[in-house]
């Protein structure tokens, strides 16, 4: 953080003891192979040694899992998993609207002003509530975090020191709320900008719409400052959209050459991994997977002004949510299919998918471990799956 954002950040802050109340601003201008279920096994710790950075972008069309064990177990309808420099993993229960700090396998709740707003802030209700996180790269004091409230969702900022919360400050609302379609997962890319997934909220007409916040990937300023939330200078329209026409966006995630992908949910047919290039319109309402794309048309091409996906899927098989890419493949986590899939990258694309993990029922998310090994969080409990023991856990998997 520059040192204005650091004297900005001061001047809002209470003393330690009234737990740095954050200053509020709305931010509202747009300036320039099967696994059975584990409820035990050893923990791993929080000192795990980073991965070398790969050279060559692309892995083996097959892998399996040669480790699984359990971190942490009984968290209540987890969202998003979140992968501190420190080791942690931050964790969001949807509907309790708490944050959990995962440490050495005990999951313990952040406290707090900014905790208890949270809780009081948040609508839960269908597949709205506390969703995605992230922490500011290289500045660890700061979260953020996508809320769904009583008429909107929205992105807000906190302060988190050790595991006390500040009060959240909004830094991008009026995102269309609605009991399903609602998106959620927010992600820092590498050029330092917040992506934020937004669903349709049940307003197709909307997604394609570069004027509306629903059914797009938003890319807003989020470096603790005072322009949070705005929009970044080299949008494509002009304001935070970057991407249109998707239904409902639930995993973002990029390679090590700066691709990045996204997961879809579709209605009645295809679930969708897509490609993702700024401006791009990926075809919502007008299409669903390659549907209308025309024989002999590759997938992730763009016909007529509207972007295809680069793997599809029937829905009873993913119904994706969150996403990781390793310099290997991207891991897809599946609710309805129950599945880890991997979908193999090369130099230049995608490989066909296969599934590496299952057994153990829904699948909200996945997150690389510093070590490359893979967090896996069920989401059993969430009003749609069969909690069996121990649910729902944090699992970690390596694959070869």
């Amino acid at each position: 953080m520059n040192a204005r954002h650091r004297i900005v950040a001061l001047a809002c802050a209470l003393p330690l003891a009234l737990a740095l109340a954050a200053c509020s601003s709305s931010a509202d201008s747009e300036p320039t192979p099967s696994a059975e279920r584990i409820v035990s096994g050893s923990t791993p710790t929080a000192s795990a040694t980073p991965a070398p950075t790969p050279t060559a972008i692309g892995g083996a069309a097959t892998a399996s899992v040669v480790d699984q064990r359990v971190v942490t177990t009984n968290l209540e309808a987890p969202w998003d998993i979140e992968v501190v420099a420190d080791g942690s993993l931050l964790v969001t229960e949807r509907d309790t609207a708490i944050i959990k700090r995962v440490r050495a396998g005990f999951a313990t709740s952040l406290n707090g002003p900014g905790a208890d707003s949270l809780r009081s802030m948040v609508n839960a209700g269908g597949e709205g509530g506390l969703l995605g996180i992230a922490v500011l790269p290289g500045e660890p004091s700061y979260l953020y975090a996508y809320v769904t409230r009583e008429s909107d969702n929205a992105v807000v900022r906190m302060e988190l020191h050790d595991d006390l919360l500040g009060l959240p400050t909004v830094i991008v609302e009026g995102i269309p709320a609605a009991s399903n379609h609602n998106g959620g997962r927010i992600a820092f890319g590498p050029d330092g900008y917040l992506y934020v997934a937004t669903g349709d909220a049940g307003r197709t007409e909307s997604a394609p719409d570069t004027s509306s916040r629903a059914g797009k990937i938003l890319r807003v300023v989020a470096d603790g400052g005072e322009n949070d939330g705005a929009a970044a200078p080299d949008n494509p329209s002009g304001n935070r959209v970057w991407t249109s026409g998707h239904r409902n966006v639930q995993g973002l995630a990029w390679v090590a050459d700066g691709r990045m992908y996204a997961s879809e949910f579709g209605q009645d047919t295809w679930d969708e991994l897509n490609l993702i290039a700024a401006g791009a319109n990926y075809g919502w309402p007008s299409s669903e997977g390659m549907e209308g794309a025309g024989a002999g048309a590759a997938p992730g091409a763009t016909v007529d002004g509207l972007t295809y996906p680069v793997t599809t899927w029937a829905t009873d098989d993913a119904s994706p949510s969150g996403i990781a890419a390793t310099h290997e493949a991207v891991y897809v986590a599946s609710l309805r299919g129950e599945r880890l899939w991997r979908v193999p990258l090369t130099a230049d694309g995608t490989g066909e998918p296969h599934v590496i993990l299952d057994g153990l029922g829904r699948l909200r998310d996945v997150a690389v471990a510093p070590d490359g090994s893979l967090y896996v969080l069920t989401n059993n409990t969430d009003g749609r799956g069969t909690p069996g023991e121990g649910d729902d856990q944090i699992i970690r998997i390596t694959v070869e």
